[in-house]
């Protein structure tokens, strides 16, 4: 079964794909792809490429399950407007429904299991979690 975790945070979608093989073994199936981003959400073309990116690199992976780590819309802490833009591309992905889990879900989650698998860099961590959580 593969997976793939994502957390938007700001103007980047950070992306995490985890296999579980058949011993129940974890691979980092995320190779070099650690990130997308935008720098001006206004040019067409960098958000048709944004959505062209990220939608092969599912195709890539073909996971069973893609889920987005959800963001608060209103308050204090809201998230940008742009981040609901990327979310919404990524959403266009027509051949396995994407998900939303709440932060604190995987913070239970996680309370009561372990977390062995290993991520590259330190802001892949709640990705990774996701991922990890999905399967």
């Amino acid at each position: 079964m593969k997976s793939i975790g994502i957390e938007i945070d700001k103007k980047r979608a950070i992306c995490f794909a985890l296999e579980k093989d058949n011993q129940g073994t974890y691979i980092n199936l995320t190779g070099k792809f650690k990130y997308l981003d935008i720098k001006d959400d206004q040019d067409n073309t960098e958000i048709q490429n944004f959505q062209s990116t990220i939608h092969t690199f599912f195709e890539n992976i073909n996971p069973d399950r893609i889920a987005i780590i959800t963001r608060q819309t209103k308050g204090k802490f809201a998230s940008s407007p742009l981040s609901f833009k990327l979310e919404g591309l990524i959403q266009c992905y027509n051949k396995v429904n994407v998900e939303f889990i709440p932060k604190a879900t995987l913070t239970a989650h996680f309370k009561k299991n372990s977390f062995t698998t290993s991520y590259d860099n330190n802001y892949q961590e709640n990705a990774a979690k996701l991922a990890n959580y999905l399967l």
